[in-house]
Order: C-alpha cells, then structure tokens, then sequence
C-alpha cells in the first residue's frame, strides 16, 4: 500500500461518499475535495466539507497511519494548520494537535468501494509485464483515445531532449542537427555510438564546404571514419585515400579510430560501411536537405527523399573495403525509411514546429497512421496481451505505454488502470 494509491481514491472519489463517519462519529459532505498539491505541505488545497455540523474549508492531509502525523511532525510545520481533516488508510493513534483543533480522522479503507483495494493490489504486485493483462477484456478502448493521443505527445516531447541539446550546441543550425540526427539513427542500435563521435569529428562547415563533389563526400566520411589507408588494394579506395589526405590536410583533420566500429553478429546491409555510404548518397543528391524534409508532408514525399539514393557503384559488390561479395542492391528499404521518419525526421519535424509555435497535432499524428505498424518483441508481446497494433502511430503509444506506464507500474496515472480500479461503476 502506498500513500498515492489514498490520492488517487480521495480524487476520484472511490469510495461511498453518502457513508462517510469520521473516528469520533460525525457524518462526512464533501462539497468539493480540493485540488492535489504537487508541492510541499498538506496533500490536498481549498477543499470544502461539511462534516457534523460545521462548515470547513481548507486542506486535507493523507496517511497511511494516522500516527505519521507525528513522524513527519506536522504539528510543527505552520503550512499545516489549515488542515481541516486528516484522511488515513489506519487509525493507529490519536493525535493531541489535531483534536484540540477539532479536526477529526476519516478512515477510508472503510468506505472504499468492494474489489478497488483487491484490484490495486494485483496490479502492483503482479510480477507480470503488464501487470492488467487479466482485465483487458473489460477496458472501453474507445473512451481513452484520447488519452492515447496525449501518449504519442508525451512520447514526441521525451524525444525532443537530445534534439534541443543539439540545437543548442550548433546554435539552432537546422542542417547540422539533421545530420547528426540521421547519423545517430544510420549507426543502429549497434553502433550508435561509433557513429555519434563520427558525425562530431568534422566540422560541418567543412562538409558543406565539399558537399557538391560526391568524391569529396564519400572522401571526407570514409577517411574520418579511419576506414581509408595508404596500403589500398582496388582503385575505389585508393582515390579517396588521395582525396581525404588533401582534406585533411587543408582542414586539419584528424580521424576516429575505426576499431570504434562493431561488424560482429551484424547482418551485412547493417555494417557501419554501408550506412556510410547511404548516408553519403542522401547528401550527395540532397544537399538542402533540411528544407526539403522540413516542408515534406506525405509518405510518398518522404520515400521519394530517401528511397531513389544513389551510392558508389563499387558498394554493389562489397560490404566491406577490398572484400568482394555477391552483387547486392544497397538502397534504403522502405523499413529503414520509415525507421528514420519515426526516429529522426517526424521528431525533427515536431521540434522545430514548435519552436516555430506552428505545430498541428492532428496533422502529426496522420503521419504515422499513414505507415505500417512496426514490428518488435515489445509490441509482438502487447499483441499477445490483446493490445491491436495496426499502424506506426499505435506501435508508438504502445512502446511508450509500456515502458513510461507499464514498466514502472504507474497503474494509477493511466487511463487503462483508471478503468480497471473503477469498474465498479
């Protein structure tokens, strides 16, 4: 039992609120229960009762026992002398500072409707993942669509903290943070990392510099990549191995150590090689790419960006420098174009919308209902519980309902387990 669980039955009033009989026998009218307070002093703020026959107005504090009164001294604390009646789950102890202010205890466990205390408790003691997978059957979906939009923005809003970190550290350079964004999300999660410290070794100011010249592009993101060395085999290599040693020359450049690269228990399209190269022929054939994802609206706006790139032709046959392979397609997939909207271009998108106060909700959340659910073992599990994923927007509310809500057992602040403790109605 935990002291929030009394907030949120005081809020919404979960209990027989006709019933209501303080410790010392006076009848409870609630005529308004006052407003949580999420700051210091008593629980609840500008409450009105009438309880006997006198009418108060005031605070109320909450506590599992009513000796926590004198735990937290409260008695001492002048931000509680307001307190008009003090709510406890037990009645361990009469506290003298309270009676001789007449304010009197009200034991809610008492009143509390049958099957709300059984219900919250399985929910935060069911070692489950998603602790109300029993009573889903009973949940009115349609009554927290809403709720479920607000997830998508609460999502949206956790994303935005590492793009605001990088506005401000490129002082708000709308082409830069895209890059660094992309290069982020073109590392996968295996290389992440590797890529991050990448995108960061060069200033972008040297890659606009040489952004018309794809030799130069490729040149530049190889050799800072400590991929490109002076004992190339096959011709490809040996070019830009040239081409980079005049680029760092002129602009003092000085490598990553390729070593920070992961290839193992990497399917080959995934190797950081590749995605160097991808990313190089979506800058070779964009080179103000900002604006044209920036003012994108439509799925097939967004493929058309990224889905016709042209990379080297050497990559046709090779995963990795001087390795042949099978001749090998390596455009974007539609998977992978739909990856990067949802990681990087659609949070881009909302951040500078709203910095720019000119962000539509509706209109963003159409984007990822246009696109097809995404597919993980979180939301293959959620599918099993009885959760419908049948489209990107969904797939993301579901991620962010299970790891915000489900995984940290905050049953009470969700609208899913807010149906639940209330089903008796």
């Amino acid at each position: 039992m935990r002291e929030v669980f009394l907030h949120y039955v005081w809020r919404f009033k979960l209990f027989d609120v006709l019933a209501l009989v303080t410790e010392h026998g006076e009848a409870v009218e609630i005529i308004q229960g006052g407003y949580l307070n999420r700051n210091a002093g008593p629980d609840f703020l500008e409450a009105e009762l009438i309880i006997g026959k006198e009418h108060w107005i005031g605070s109320i504090e909450m506590h599992l026992r009513s000796s926590d009164w004198d735990v937290h001294n409260h008695s001492n604390d002048r931000r509680y002398l307001n307190v008009i009646l003090h709510v406890v789950w037990e009645h361990d102890k009469e506290i003298e500072g309270l009676r001789e202010r007449n304010v009197q205890t009200l034991v809610l466990k008492d009143f509390v409707f049958e099957g709300t205390l059984e219900r919250y408790q399985h929910l935060m003691q069911q070692p489950s993942s998603l602790p109300c997978a029993q009573f889903l059957s009973s949940v009115q979906w349609d009554k927290i669509a809403l709720w479920f939009e607000r997830l998508m923005v609460e999502r949206m809003e956790e994303k935005l903290l590492p793009i605001h970190e990088l506005a401000l550290k490129t002082h708000f350079h709308w082409e830069e943070i895209l890059f660094k964004l992309l290069a982020h999300t073109f590392g996968l999660t295996v290389n992440t990392a590797a890529f991050d410290i990448w995108s960061s070794s060069f200033p972008f100011s040297v890659f606009k510099k040489i952004q018309q010249r794809t030799d130069y592009i490729e040149a530049l993101f190889f050799g800072q990549a400590g991929f490109l060395t002076p004992d190339a085999v096959d011709d490809y290599k040996r070019n830009l191995f040239i081409n980079y040693q005049f680029l760092k020359r002129k602009y003092n450049l000085t490598p990553i150590d390729n070593r920070l690269f992961r290839f193992s228990k990497m399917r080959p399209f995934g190797f950081p090689t590749i995605r160097i190269a991808q990313l190089a022929g979506v800058y070779s054939q964009h080179s103000s790419l900002f604006q044209e994802v920036i003012q994108a609206k439509t799925l097939t706006e967004f493929e058309s960006i990224f889905g016709k790139i042209t990379i080297s032709p050497y990559w046709l046959n090779h995963y990795r420098f001087e390795q042949l392979a099978t001749p090998t397609l390596k455009q974007l997939s539609v998977a992978k174009i739909h990856n990067i909207l949802i990681n990087t271009i659609f949070p881009l998108q909302y951040y500078y919308h709203r910095f720019q106060q000119s962000i539509d909700i509706d209109q963003f959340i159409q984007q990822f209902r246009n696109m097809k659910a995404e597919k993980n073992s979180v939301l293959l599990k959620m599918k099993d519980y009885g959760f419908e994923n049948k489209d990107a927007y969904t797939s993301q509310v579901l991620l962010h309902l299970k790891k915000a809500y489900c995984d940290e057992k905050k049953c009470l602040n969700c609208a899913i387990g807010n149906q639940i403790l209330r089903h008796h109605e």
